[in-house]
């Protein structure tokens, strides 16, 4: 597996004592591929990235990281908002006030959302595509060069990383940090040395400002230690002081980048509880088994023959270089614990597990090409190893990167609720008093330019509120227009709610459908509701983004 190894090294991966020329022609050949996956990364993640357009459909990014940005740029460094670490908050209120020097960031995203929103979209995306050479790194470094470089095609074009960096949102930063920590924890079972336990550290640190559950990686910090103690490459002593080193290194650059877990550290741990609270209460309508949803969501997140080579590649290097192994592994499986047992799940909480899935998955494909390319099987002669290279990669890379060049498809595309929204402003007569479902941001309703029927927080058990009853109150209050959106009805009908199916059977009963707004392609199967596929519009059945929406108008509703 790891052949290129025993050949000594020197700067630039060329062979040491090589020559000027050779030193440039070896990072030339290693350099262009790694720039091209970057460069092509990069175009899957802009492509899109302004879809949904001035409005942010996506609660998450309208809520929690980009309004915070927007304040920080205006010198409130005080997020106030602990829910999730704020590394990238501050990130992009550099961006922004490097953008707009001299302005006010909240008003300006209150008058322009869009450039605002799109601006740290590209951030992400950026983020992302940088991401590609830093796979590379790992995968070289855990393995050998060719190694590296599946590894950096693989995550450059994997469906959930490119899909989530179309979002202004934590996940996909945390996977830089991620990696590099990755790296760094072999540098320290390899080499022991101070500077590799320092770093280490601090890429826990950064990873942890930036993703909470991404602090595990700590525990790949104390195996890569462990394992020297076992393998009596040193003694507990010096372990245990660079270990130390590593935590406060750790420790400063969490607080460097989250200085307010300290200085509003009352209002982080109340906010911090009522996340994990959350995180510990189902989603209404979803149900299953954390471990086995996420082992599953590898499958379209990650790509079938990705995650079978990442089998491969963890059965292959815990034969060979058992160490590595458990490395790569240690975090992966430690994440899918923790997360598989709590009662709501997402696709995207295991994204921090991804860099080693990918590294694992290309070493799974590295060993399967020189095993094939071993095997005599025409006349005694093997095949030529460029063929059997090609072809795996062919056969790794189809899924991924056939779904994410879709998905940029779907999202260039007009989301269903802006479309419901022009057709409201140009067909319904005003004063519009309408009842439109909590599945839009609040600027979407102020665009609406109508009164909109109350509804009571939370808003995530506005499902559970629904009673057939209801429609007289429109009726007696005047607000003869409904806006059905799918993602609400959908979680209410999947979880089984007989008031919320009443609810829809007499409301489609008692009035008339005005337009649809659907993101399917005509004549296909609609997908059943889900958490993720609904919401990443990853199924082939979809056009566009967004869920169906249904304009009703009720019948004998008197309009005021």
């Amino acid at each position: 597996m790891n052949a290129g190894y025993a050949r000594p090294v020197g700067r630039g991966g060329a062979p040491a004592g090589a020559s000027v020329i050779e030193v440039f022609r070896e990072r030339l050949v290693t350099g262009l591929p790694v720039v091209g996956l970057t460069a092509t990364a990069l175009a899957l993640r802009l492509v899109g990235s302004g879809h949904g357009l001035p409005f942010s459909y996506n609660p998450d990014e309208e809520l929690h990281f980009v309004p915070h940005a927007a304040r920080a740029a205006d010198g409130d460094l005080n997020p106030g908002y602990f829910d999730n670490p704020a590394a990238l908050t501050y990130l992009l209120a550099l961006v922004l006030r490097l953008r707009w020097p001299g302005r006010d960031l909240t008003d300006l995203l209150d008058t322009d959302p869009g450039a605002v929103l799109l601006l740290a979209r590209v951030v992400v995306a950026v983020l992302g595509a940088l991401l590609v050479p830093l796979l590379y790194g790992a995968g070289r470094a855990y393995a050998d060069h060719a190694t590296g470089l599946v590894a950096a095609a693989l995550g450059g074009c994997a469906f959930l990383p490119v899909f989530y960096s179309h979002q202004a949102l934590n996940d996909v930063p945390t996977l830089l940090p991620v990696t590099a920590g990755l790296v760094a924890c072999l540098r320290v079972h390899e080499r022991g040395r101070w500077p590799a336990y320092v770093l280490a550290g601090a890429a826990v640190g950064v990873a942890a400002a930036t993703k909470y559950t991404a602090a595990p990686l700590a525990l790949v910090v104390a195996l890569a230690s462990v394992l020297r103690l076992v393998e009596r490459r040193d003694r507990w002593w010096p372990v245990v002081a660079r270990l130390a080193a590593a935590g406060v290194a750790s420790v400063v650059a969490l607080l460097a980048l989250n200085p307010y877990l300290l200085l509003d550290a009352t209002t982080f741990a109340e906010q911090y509880a009522n996340q994990q609270g959350h995180a510990a209460t189902p989603k209404l309508g979803q149900d299953g088994v954390g471990w086995a949803y996420y082992g599953q969501t590898l499958l379209w997140g990650l790509g079938v023959v990705p995650a079978v080579a990442a089998v491969v590649g963890a059965v292959v290097l815990l034969r060979r270089e058992r160490a590595r192994a458990l490395l790569l592994l240690a975090f992966p499986v430690v994440l899918w614990l923790y997360l598989g047992g709590q009662d709501r799940f997402f696709a995207r909480w295991l994204l921090p597990a991804y860099p080693a899935l990918v590294v694992l998955a290309a070493a799974g494909v590295a060993y399967a090409a020189r095993r094939l390319a071993d095997t005599r099987w025409v006349a005694g002669r093997p095949w030529p190893a460029g063929v059997v290279w090609a072809v795996l990669l062919v056969v790794l890379l189809a899924q991924p990167l056939a779904d994410s060049v879709r998905n940029d498809r779907v999202l260039l595309r007009t989301d269903t609720r802006t479309q419901a929204l022009a057709w409201v402003r140009a067909e319904v007569p005003a004063p519009r008093r309408m009842v439109v479902e909590p599945a839009v941001p609040a600027d979407y309703l102020d665009a609406l330019g109508a009164t909109t029927y109350p509804v009571r927080p939370p808003l995530q058990r506005y499902e559970a509120t629904l009673t057939p009853g209801l429609v007289d109150d429109y009726r007696r209050r005047g607000f003869c227009w409904v806006m059905v959106n799918s993602h609400q009805r959908d979680r209410g009908l999947a979880a089984g709610l007989a008031g919320a199916r009443g609810y829809y059977e007499r409301l489609a009963a008692e009035s008339r459908v005005r337009a649809t707004f659907s993101p399917y392609h005509a004549d296909v199967e609609r997908p059943a509701f889900s958490y993720d596929l609904s919401f990443n519009w990853h199924p082939r059945a979809y056009a566009r983004p967004g869920p169906v929406v249904v304009l009703r108008e009720l019948t004998g509703c008197p309009v005021r």
